[in-house]
């Protein structure tokens, strides 16, 4: 890989990390949502520092080229985090559900 590359893309986590830091101080996003892109910074910047590792990977799996694991591990990293939205959008449904029927109980309570 050439050197300007790696350099860029070592550029590219670290700036997105710190965006993650800043966006998790401005409570504009959960620890928890911040601690996966962190790990996802992390893997990439191992990626580009050490290629051979992700070519030691696909020979244990048993993949031929590296892009196609590269594809395969994208794919598998957006459908767990839209599991996890998911999964937060049905806890936060559940929430508003809730909320809007005590304040119905409470206005009804309130107007005998």
């Amino acid at each position: 890989m050439p050197l300007k590359l790696v350099i860029v893309l070592i550029i590219f986590s670290l700036f997105f990390t710190v965006f993650v830091i800043r966006y998790v101080i401005k409570r504009k996003l959960s620890i928890q949502d911040a601690f996966l892109w962190i790990i996802f910074c992390i893997a990439m910047i191992i990626a580009v520092l050490i290629p051979d590792f992700i070519k030691i990977i696909c020979s244990y799996i048993g993949i031929k080229t590296v892009s196609n694991f590269i594809f395969i591990l994208g794919f598998a990293i957006l459908l767990f985090i839209t599991f996890i939205l998911t999964s937060t959008i049905s806890i936060q449904k559940s929430k508003i559900t809730a909320l809007a029927q005590e304040v119905a109980i409470l206005k009804h309570k309130a107007g005998k």
